[in-house]
């Protein structure tokens, strides 16, 4: 028996008792509490979404392309399950403490292999006061008799088969949602992605899932639309200095903690409003960011400048996290303010390579296997572009602004 859910981007869309099983569980219902992109509300109101529409948005899409391709659904459960569960990883505000997590624990958000075993409870924060009634996502893979393994290998891109990267590669499914979804919340008219045209574009050729020729058009408008979302939503200068103060925050918790792993652990099981209750109670510098995030009052430019104006060789220095601490203390010691008021932001090439990565996708010419970089030139194109829309930024309260630009323009010899 299939229920429905009615969805503003992709309109009804269907569930089983299956999928119906897994939204109900306590992970599932975690991501009603994580923002889908994080700070972004502070630049554009709308963006409130959250991390459940878009998994359920990613499994519709997966859905309409196994049937596309004329397979059964039932033959792909763990794919579905995978397409559905695939962000349930993430910590509060999505991809913004991700940096962090990973520095103290070694885990991304796709790193899900204690959830999916049934210890879900990253750290075992909750296991003292868990109702005995809560049901979580290893229970239902149990209960269906679905493989973790395979669940695990699509969410990671590493499954055998054609559908291997469907979920997690160069044009997959989960941008496939987040793009248009991003766009549609945000007001931002740049995230215009032809998802059934690009879905129809899609076919098997020697074993492989490709970009048929009629797929190359729609496959290149969600580049663009990437391109285009990146440097106005993904990686406005606002959200960004929103998020690494919070970054800034939440570290100084973990450092603080008795066991700094098992606390950036435990942020997997909180949601939003946790750990800015979290912040909030830790008073102090915590405290103080919080508050300041939540009244807005944030860190301004004291630098803002293309990372490509600068010399190849600042670059390479500025590349290597512990020069970025240098050369904080060093601007803050010269601009006469205490080092925690002030955030040096590099945008490094790692970023960018997964934003260009999409131009790898495998395109099928006149029998022939291609990269979509090399039939396309509008791709080519914009792979270069990206190199050039990277910043390095230097942030602080308005009060410091003027000696933190003169100090940082002396430090890093850079012209006013």
């Amino acid at each position: 028996m299939h229920k429905v859910i009615k969805d503003p981007i992709h309109g009804y869309i269907k569930i089983d008792e299956l999928i119906t099983a897994l939204l109900d569980t306590v992970e599932m219902q975690r991501l009603h509490r994580i923002k889908q992109l994080g700070f972004s509300y502070l630049v554009y109101p709308g963006a409130n979404h959250t991390r459940f529409e878009h998994s359920l948005g990613t499994y519709h899409l997966m859905n309409l392309l196994l049937d596309r391709l004329g397979i059964a659904s039932e033959t792909m459960q763990e794919l579905l399950v995978a397409a559905l569960i695939h962000d349930v990883g993430h910590a509060p505000y999505s991809h913004v403490l991700e940096p962090l997590i990973k520095k103290y624990t070694g885990k991304g958000h796709e790193d899900i292999e204690e959830l999916l075993l049934g210890h879900g409870h990253e750290g075992g924060i909750r296991c003292g006061d868990e109702d005995p009634e809560s049901v979580h996502i290893a229970d239902v893979v149990d209960k269906y008799h679905l493989s973790r393994d395979e669940i695990l290998s699509y969410i990671v891109g590493e499954a055998r088969g054609p559908l291997s990267k469907i979920l997690n590669g160069e044009i997959d499914i989960d941008k496939m949602d987040y793009l248009v979804r991003d766009s549609y919340y945000t007001g931002v008219a740049y995230g215009v992605v032809d998802n059934m045209r690009l879905i129809q574009g899609l076919d098997f050729f020697d074993d492989q899932l490709v970009i048929t020729e009629k797929g190359i058009l729609p496959a290149e408008y969600l580049l663009f639309s990437r391109f285009l979302m990146y440097p106005s939503v993904y990686n406005h200068h606002t959200t960004r200095i929103a998020q690494l103060m919070f970054s800034r925050a939440v570290e100084y918790l973990i450092e603080s903690h008795h066991s700094p792993h098992d606390y950036a652990l435990g942020l997997r099981a909180m949601d939003d409003s946790e750990i800015d209750i979290a912040l909030r109670n830790a008073g102090g510098y915590p405290g103080e960011m919080m508050t300041r995030i939540n009244e807005r009052r944030l860190f301004k430019r004291a630098v803002y400048i293309k990372v490509n104006s600068l010399e190849e060789s600042l670059r390479e220095e500025l590349s290597e996290e512990a020069r970025i601490k240098e050369l904080e203390q060093e601007i803050s010691k010269r601009a006469g303010i205490e080092e925690r008021y002030l955030i040096v932001d590099f945008q490094d090439e790692r970023g960018i390579g997964e934003l260009i990565k999409e131009g790898e996708a495998r395109v099928v010419i006149q029998n022939e296997i291609r990269s979509l970089s090399e039939v396309s030139e509008l791709v080519r194109m914009l792979n270069s572009a990206f190199h050039d829309i990277r910043r390095l930024g230097i942030y602080t309260p308005s009060k410091y602004r003027t000696e933190v630009k003169r100090a940082a323009e002396e430090v890093l010899s850079i012209s006013p």
